[in-house]
């Protein structure tokens, strides 16, 4: 057997045609795509490009990393500050697999990213080449490459036992791959091992010589020699197989998107276009409540018929609702019952009354809200229903209840359809970086200008000077925590956690120079006057106190979570975590009704302050029971436990300080 080179450490590119890939001019990287590579090189810890180095500027379809296991318990949070959220898929291995999504170019960016190097369809066929490939990469501008050797054997080893073929598109690399490779090198070894002897010279004979109709047969016959014997691998197929039957899910809760507009604004036609372009795990909802059905002859003909086939549409839509939002789905829900507001309806008598506060109760509202706003004589002009008065009409009556609903977002859908899809995908991100726990947020550049949940409808988001001053006047109401502080005059800032793409658009109007402060990144050496932690786990919240200069502010803003992974789960004990990180002059806050629509911060010290506030139903999210049950919790002194949202302020001391 070959005696392999030694794996001890990086190899230099050699001056040939297959060591050239080392000498290249660096190539064009996209910008969210760079941050994330930037990011992982920050750790200190190994990583590679597995492939595509030349399809880097757009990528336009997975872009392949190895990464040492270390990095792995922060790979998460890492990359959701670098604005990408992860889709969970079981049944993948090693694969973890993050998306991110730029509004300025329409563009998407999958990053596909293993520990282990694994080969087969269900990743079946395990081997222990990752570490010797991470210690011989070698460098090209900013990327980190397997060694020549090592990447040829790697592309054609995904070609025989990934695809089991090489299509007609992938010649001309399996022919790169077989030159850049030897019968000598280290990996050929270990197939020669795996597969029997003279396995690795076999496959780079057939790829010289072309003959790529063997490649199948000769891909079986590999698989059916693998050393010990088929069942590990059977097995490891069969169980990834079985997990994938489950289907992959955004981690944590999926936002709910819903859209309203008038006939022949475009409603099906954008949420078609979103289901088939937004590459996250996605469920299409039809709620309509009246829609034509099988039964509809037999209905009329029994009286309160309509009525219960209404309730039964909102019954099965609103559970549908829950359980793909609860699996993990970006759910989008074509018709609400919103419309039962519109001037007009719900005339119908007590009985749709009845069931139009039934609906109101089945169906939980959504997260987003897109409002199509269209002028009614190009509606007109699409369908030819009605009239352009009559759809004006409803067009103004959508502005109007658009204005009065959390969530919504007006969308100027008079445009192209693609400039719609292109502004919805933009807005709908959004939502899906806020509710990540934890996932990432958006583009920084572009994402929070596409819009945002609750801001106040402008008919034209992102497009015109008075869009720009709804938005930014929506993003210092996210800087109300400032008032918690002594001073509102913030030198320096850091954040972390969670933190949404507004929230970052925010805090940059108060310091441009903000940055994130995230656990394990081996450059975090600066301080900051104030730190903001938005839903943080408990490595979030170390990093962060250790990154306040002393005499400077933390502010954490956390939900109440019984199944948070790391940290504590109430505003009390995070109270306790700060003392215990020896902060002083620590203090709670409840944010009313929510922390991403604040009518008052309540000091939780204050039981004045909060029956007050419990006292006005219309301005908190408790209704008469549920402010019952908070003041029955506050009699007994465990409001602090029961508090949804808030937010938590201490001080770090100074040196002169007692701990």
């Amino acid at each position: 057997m070959p005696t392999p080179p030694k794996a001890g450490g990086p190899v230099r590119p050699e001056p040939d045609a297959a060591g050239a890939v080392g000498l290249q001019q660096a190539p064009v990287i996209e910008r969210n795509l760079r941050a994330a590579l930037h990011a992982l090189e920050a750790t200190g810890q190994s990583w590679l490009l597995l492939r595509g180095q030349d399809d880097l500027a757009r990528p336009t379809g997975d872009v392949d990393i190895l990464v040492a296991s270390d990095l792995l318990p922060i790979l998460d949070d890492l990359l959701q500050a670098e604005g990408f959220r992860r889709v969970l898929a079981p049944g993948h291995g090693s694969h973890w697999f993050y998306f991110c999504y730029s509004a300025t170019d329409g563009s998407w960016v999958k990053l596909d990213i293993v520990s282990e190097i694994a080969f087969g369809p269900y990743q079946q066929w395990r081997t222990s080449l990752a570490p010797q490939c991470l210690g011989r990469r070698v460098r090209r501008g900013p990327l980190w490459l397997p060694a020549p050797a090592d990447q040829g054997w790697l592309q054609l080893l995904h070609l025989f036992l990934d695809k089991g073929q090489i299509a007609p598109a992938r010649v001309d690399a399996a022919r790169k791959a077989a030159e850049a490779a030897s019968a000598y090198d280290f990996i050929a070894c270990f197939v020669d091992h795996r597969m029997g002897q003279g396995t690795a010279a076999e496959i780079l004979a057939l790829v010289r010589a072309g003959n790529f109709n063997q490649v199948p047969a000769t891909a079986a016959s590999m698989a059916s020699r693998w050393a010990g014997g088929r069942v590990a691998p059977r097995l490891t197929a069969a169980r990834h197989k079985g997990l994938r039957l489950c289907g992959a899910r955004l981690q944590g809760s999926g936002p709910v998107v819903a859209v309203m507009a008038p006939d022949g604004a475009g409603k099906t036609t954008l949420l078609r276009g979103l289901q088939a372009t937004v590459p996250l795990p996605i469920k299409y909802l039809y709620m309509g409540m009246w829609g034509a059905g099988p039964w509809d002859a037999w209905l009329v003909k029994v009286p309160g018929g309509r009525s219960a086939k209404k309730v039964y549409r909102m019954l099965r839509g609103g559970l549908l609702e829950r359980f793909y939002s609860l699996m993990g789905r970006l759910v989008l829900m074509d018709r609400v019952p919103y419309d039962a507001l519109l001037p007009g309806t719900g005339a119908g008598g007590i009985l749709e009354k009845m069931t139009n506060t039934v609906a109101f109760t089945l169906v939980q509202p959504p997260d987003l809200l897109l409002v199509l706003d269209v002028p009614g004589h190009v509606m007109f002009s699409r369908k030819g229903e009605h009239s352009p008065e009559i759809l004006e009409g409803w067009r103004q009556a959508y502005r109007k209840l658009a204005g009065q609903l959390p969530g919504s977002t007006l969308i100027d859908a008079a445009q192209g359809p693609e400039t719609v899809l292109r502004q919805a995908t933009g807005i709908v991100w959004n939502q899906v970086s806020q509710t990540a726990e934890p996932g990432p947020g958006v583009d920084r550049e572009s994402g929070a200008g596409a819009g945002s949940p609750g801001q106040e409808p402008s008919g034209t988001q992102g497009t015109g000077s008075g869009a720009i001053g709804a938005l930014t006047s929506h993003l210092w109401r996210r800087l109300d925590w400032r008032f918690l502080l002594p001073d509102l005059q913030v030198s320096s800032v850091g954040y972390g956690g969670t933190t949404s793409p507004e929230l970052k658009s925010a805090l940059h109007l108060i310091d441009p120079a903000a940055a994130a402060v995230a656990p394990g990144r081996a450059d975090q050496d600066s301080t900051y006057g104030v730190v903001l932690l938005s839903n943080p786990d408990l490595m979030d919240f170390k990093a962060a106190a250790d990154a306040v200069k002393p005499g400077g502010w933390m502010c954490v803003e956390v939900r109440r979570s019984l199944f948070r992974r790391s940290g504590p789960r109430t505003l009390k004990g995070w109270k306790h975590a700060f003392i215990r990180s020896g902060y002083q002059e620590v203090s709670a806050y409840w944010n009313a009704p929510s922390l991403d629509r604040t009518a008052r911060i309540v000091p939780v010290d204050s039981a004045a302050a909060i029956r007050n506030t419990l006292s006005l139903h219309k301005d908190v999210r408790f209704g008469a029971a549920k402010a019952l049950a908070a003041r029955l919790a506050l009699m007994l002194h465990l409001f602090d436990l029961a508090i949804p949202e808030g937010t938590v302020t201490g001080r770090r001391p100074s040196a002169e300080e007692p701990q």
